[in-house]
This record gives C-alpha cells, sequence and structure tokens, in this order.
C-alpha cells in the first residue's frame, strides 16, 4: 500500500508549452517524453526531439535523463549532461519551449539522500578582449621624414635653377654674344 501511495504522489504539471496546467502522473518505474505519440508523456511542440527525456524510479527517487534531444532537457535552467535526482519544485526544460514542474513526494528530513550532481551551469559567455591599436610613430620621426623631404626640393630645385641658368647663357653666346661678354670687357678681362 506505502508503494502505491508514493507512485501516486510523483506528477509533472506543465507551466509552459501546448498544455499550460496539464498533470501527468509519474505512475510507472519508467516514463519516456517527447513529440512520438508511443511516449507515455507525449508533448506536441516542435522544440521537443522524439524521444526527448526519460524519467526513471530508483528507489523512492525519481531520476531524468536527456535521451540526446537536439534543444537540450534542463533542471532549474541548467542543461544535463547525465542521470540527474529531481527534487520536489524542480523546474524541468524541455528545449526553451516547453517547461514542466516536478512535484515528488514529500522526503523525510532526517533521511540522507546521496546523489551526484549532473546538471552543469552553461559555459560563460565570450567576451572578446578590446581592440588594440598601434600607436602612432613619435612626432620626432615625422619631423625626420620632412626635413628631408625639403631637403630632396631644395636640391631639386637649385639644380633646375643651375640649368635654366646654364642654357641662358648658351643661348645668350649664340644669339647675343656682344652683350653677354660686354661685362667681362668692362672689368678687362
Amino acid at each position: 500500500m506505502r508503494r502505491k501511495a508514493m507512485t501516486d504522489s510523483f506528477r509533472l504539471v506543465m507551466s509552459q508549452g501546448p498544455e499550460p496546467g496539464r498533470t501527468f502522473p509519474l505512475n510507472k518505474d519508467s516514463i519516456s517524453l517527447g513529440r512520438d505519440p508511443g511516449n507515455d508523456i507525449v508533448i506536441g511542440n516542435p522544440q521537443v526531439s522524439r524521444q526527448h527525456a526519460r524519467i526513471t524510479r530508483q528507489g523512492g527517487l525519481m531520476v531524468i535523463e536527456d535521451l540526446g534531444s537536439t534543444n537540450g532537457t534542463f533542471v532549474n535552467g541548467m542543461r544535463l549532461t547525465g542521470p540527474h535526482t529531481l527534487a520536489n519544485g524542480d523546474v524541468i526544460g524541455l528545449g526553451d519551449a516547453v517547461t514542466l514542474t516536478y512535484y515528488g513526494a514529500d522526503i523525510d528530513a532526517t533521511e540522507t539522500i546521496v546523489g551526484q550532481p549532473t546538471a552543469v551551469p552553461p559555459p560563460p559567455s565570450y567576451t572578446p578582449p578590446p581592440p588594440t591599436f598601434e600607436p602612432a610613430p613619435p612626432a620626432e620621426e615625422e619631423e625626420k621624414s620632412k626635413t628631408w623631404l625639403w631637403v630632396g626640393c631644395g636640391c631639386l630645385a637649385a639644380l633646375i635653377l643651375c640649368g635654366a641658368l646654364l642654357a641662358l647663357v648658351w643661348y645668350m653666346d649664340a644669339n647675343y654674344p656682344d652683350i653677354l661678354y660686354a661685362p667681362l670687357r668692362w672689368l678687362g678681362f
């Protein structure tokens, strides 16, 4: 008789999904959850896998495990990576569209239950490092490059001026030799 009373006290209540408020009694030793009509608890939502999760009775406890679902099974917001013992009031998530609340038998506070937590918190979000910028070259280096530019321009201008002067002398010698040599004669050359 104790077994029957204990079995009737385990249940899931859908809080979010296609049938909010619906109660699912957990009255078998193994209960499958999923979208496939062959499951013990059928949940018609596209985010729920055909064979999504299984709840099994182990002694006086109920244990849930994910069956390789696409969108994952969560207990209190933590994704399952292995079997997890359910506690009264745990919120089970099938993907992010369906949530069920687990109500189990009240456990005697003097009993010791040994269990291993298997829910793993989600990995921390990745924050990229701040962008790094190459420092601007020192002003002194920039000043040097401008100095060479001005020196080069000055040399080029002097070269052009010398060439123009040489061309003028050659032109004067060919066309106006009297004017070109008159100052030299005046100086006595």
